[in-house]
């Protein structure tokens, strides 16, 4: 046997091993919630003696609030029993023999070309093909199946899914694929068929399973869509838009969609609507930079108003000034009338 085949077969042994401590682990847990369904018919037969007894001395008060206990304890069974079923019918798989694990080795090893191996021999990864979606170019990834993992009761974090050229989102660098974030797969329909292929030591199936979520795009639950990947976030509202169409607010230094961004009647400049104030003498919107104070009445004006002696102050101003028609005394019409 070549140092090749070697190597396969200690880690086809390895991955066996791991699956067996699974099974254990799982019976374990099957064993604790079966301890937890035997204390709970204990306090169902203490109930039970409580309801007896309120019964036969006619305690009608006390027996009601003894039926609320029953209620509470057949409320919390359902729960129990279906997590004992789930992982009884889980601990079913049968574990494969080390040969066999070898075959699936060998098998992804022919499906992929390459069959990567740790030197630690705690990981064993197959590389895809360059990916791309719908146009989006996504570049090569590496699956990395990591078996220390397979031992435990949860296999999500078994593998992951590494970008080999990465390509992210403009909008979020940890997304290297649609469904792909932090290097974890949101396998979505597939979870449970990449699990079970996991549990059953069906390795090249795990493999294939993983790639084939990789090369399909699912517009309802990606990370961020094809359609954003290389957008930018508005920095008020959050929506993405082509860099090209964004607008740099000149006061806050932050990107903006053109619902959010304005610009200063004086300067011209761009800025959010969040930046631009507005004046009190013409009410046009203006950066900080251009507003100032009147220095007469303290309102909030712009250059231009200021300039040009346009604050609201100076027509106040010109309106105490103008003179007042005296009145009339009182009776005098009636004398000049009578005259």
């Amino acid at each position: 046997m070549h140092a090749e085949e070697r190597k396969l077969v200690r880690i086809a042994d390895r991955i066996r091993r791991h699956l067996l401590l699974r099974q254990r682990t799982r019976y374990r847990y099957v064993q604790g919630k079966l301890g937890s369904i035997v204390g709970e018919l204990q306090r169902f037969e203490a109930i039970r003696r409580k309801l007896d007894i309120c019964e036969s001395r006619g305690w009608h008060g006390a027996a009601l609030k003894v039926l609320q206990q029953v209620e509470r304890a057949c409320g919390d069974m359902p729960h129990l029993l279906q997590g004992v079923t789930q992982t009884a019918q889980g601990c079913k798989t049968a574990v494969p023999s080390t040969a066999e694990v070898y075959r699936e080795l060998l098998q992804a090893e022919e499906e992929f070309d390459e069959l990567v191996v740790s030197k630690a021999g705690d990981m064993v990864a197959v590389e895809t093909d360059s990916i791309e979606l719908e146009g989006l170019y996504l570049g090569p990834f590496q699956i990395q199946l990591h078996l220390s993992a397979l031992a435990e009761m949860r296999l999500d974090n078994a593998y992951d899914v590494v970008a080999l050229h990465p390509q992210p989102a403009t909008r979020n660098p940890v997304v290297t694929h649609p469904h792909v974030s932090d290097e974890r797969l949101c396998a979505g329909d597939a979870t449970a068929a990449i699990n079970a292929a996991l549990a059953g030591g069906r390795v090249c199936d795990f493999f294939l399973l993983v790639r084939s979520v990789l090369t399909t795009y699912n517009p309802d639950s990606p990370y961020v869509s094809i359609e954003e990947w290389h957008g930018r976030p508005c920095y008020e509202c959050g929506y993405t838009v082509n860099p090209d169409e964004t607008y740099w607010c000149v006061v806050c230094k932050e990107e903006y969609c053109g619902e959010c961004a304005s610009y200063c009647r004086v300067c011209d400049e761009t800025v959010c609507l969040g930046c631009l104030d507005k004046c009190e003498a013409c009410e046009d919107p203006v950066c900080p930079s251009c507003l100032t104070k009147c220095p007469e009445c303290d309102r909030s004006i712009c250059k231009t108003c200021l300039d040009e002696v346009l604050c609201p102050c100076h027509e106040e101003e010109e309106t105490e000034d103008e003179p007042q028609e005296q009145a009339a005394p009182a009776g005098a019409a009636g004398r000049t009338e009578a005259a």
